[in-house]
């Protein structure tokens, strides 16, 4: 399979949890930017793909204008692709009825919205640019258009959000919302942030390890008993409702990025675009390439990852994959690892899979490091 990502940096404020790759007070460019999205998705134009993500920043900032003219030259460039899903994020304050209308119109059936928090305090206390309100209006909306996959993106361990009123962020969606997809992230403080700035200065604790365990079991007990399914560590889905296109990530599968700072993975290639917004615009009009740091995958690198990204999973690693990947058997490479990780009730073995316990997610990195080389 082969994924297309589109990166949209555009944002009316930065959120103060978020170290992606945005620009704020740049409208100016939007035009030119996406003439240089479509100009470069035209290097791989006999490319078939079966799934496209429109990730930012914030896609729906783009106005209706240049929405259209992206979503409009994307179908064109991919005519020849079966598309299995087509998502675009979406922030709830800057979506509106004509927009979600291009989006149902050139393709997308499938909605991922941050709504973060149903608390107006979080969402203020952290940068948001909406109201639950905005969330709403826009999730009707998109329902009355006709869009029947949609996800929400909500994150716990928020500073000065208590464990009460996260749990009221999970009743109230689930309660009022009839969604496909919900993704619970836990909150991390990433380097260059407000908050991590914030937390520098001792402004807030950063939550726990046994209160990240319990809103994490406590997310995971309570999606599942309201039809949620668990296939990664963040991601709970309805029946048949899993994002094809992340999990071309997490299966290691090859993806190509288009746009400021995306990244690709092809046939053991990984490479990234420039960061730099004006850079990336002059070198694609210049008919230069646009991407750096391009590494070339060794056995160890694949072996890394894939057991990186397999431990992310519900399901785990195949062990059975592995052998047929590698060449190597999982359990004998890495026994020592199992044994040990497995008597601290960390991680399963059963039958062809090793997966993590639901202990083992919220320590996955101490796990890891023992695994990857």
């Amino acid at each position: 399979m082969l994924g297309l990502y589109v990166h949209v940096p555009f944002c009316s404020h930065k959120c103060y949890y978020c170290d992606f790759v945005s620009y704020i007070k740049s409208e100016k460019l939007m035009e030119e930017y996406v003439e240089c999205l479509l100009k470069e998705l035209k290097n791989y134009d006999s490319f078939k793909f079966d799934t496209i993500f429109i990730g930012g920043g914030t896609p729906s900032y783009l106005d209706e204008r240049n929405l259209e003219k992206l979503l409009k030259g994307i179908r064109n460039l991919v005519a020849n692709s079966n598309i299995l899903e087509f998502t675009i994020e979406c922030n709830p304050g800057t979506l509106n009825r004509d927009k979600l209308k291009l989006m149902k119109e050139y393709g997308v059936d499938r909605l991922s919205l941050g709504l973060q928090s149903v608390n107006e305090g979080t969402l203020k206390s952290i940068g948001r640019v909406h109201t639950l309100e905005d969330f709403d209006k826009n999730f009707n909306h998109a329902v009355n258009i006709g869009f029947d996959n949609i996800n929400v993106d909500l994150i716990f361990g928020i500073p000065y959000e208590n464990f009460k009123d996260y749990s009221k962020t999970l009743n109230v969606i689930t309660e009022n919302y009839d969604l496909s997809h919900i993704s619970a992230y836990n909150l991390i403080l990433e380097k260059n942030t407000r908050f991590y700035n914030m937390y520098k200065r001792n402004e807030f604790n950063e939550l726990d390890e046994e209160s990240q365990l319990r809103s994490y079991s406590y997310t995971k007990k309570f999606l599942e008993e309201n039809g949620f399914y668990q296939y990664e560590i963040s991601n709970y889905a309805k029946k048949y409702k899993k994002c094809i296109h992340n999990l071309l990530y997490w299966n290691l599968e090859n993806y190509l990025g288009i746009g400021v700072s995306a990244h690709s993975f092809f046939e053991g290639r990984r490479f990234e675009n420039v960061r730099s917004l004006t850079e990336y615009i002059k070198m694609i009009m210049e008919d230069r390439h646009n991407y750096v740091n391009e590494h070339v995958n060794s056995l160890d690198d694949n072996i890394g990852e894939f057991i990186m990204l397999g431990f992310r999973k519900n399901e785990g690693i195949s062990v059975i994959d592995f052998k047929n990947r590698f060449g190597k058997d999982f359990n004998d490479v890495f026994r020592e690892q199992i044994v040990k990780h497995e008597k601290n009730k960390l991680l399963i073995s059963k039958d062809d899979r090793v997966f993590l316990s639901d202990k083992g997610f919220c320590l996955m990195n101490f796990v890891l490091k023992d695994f990857v080389f």
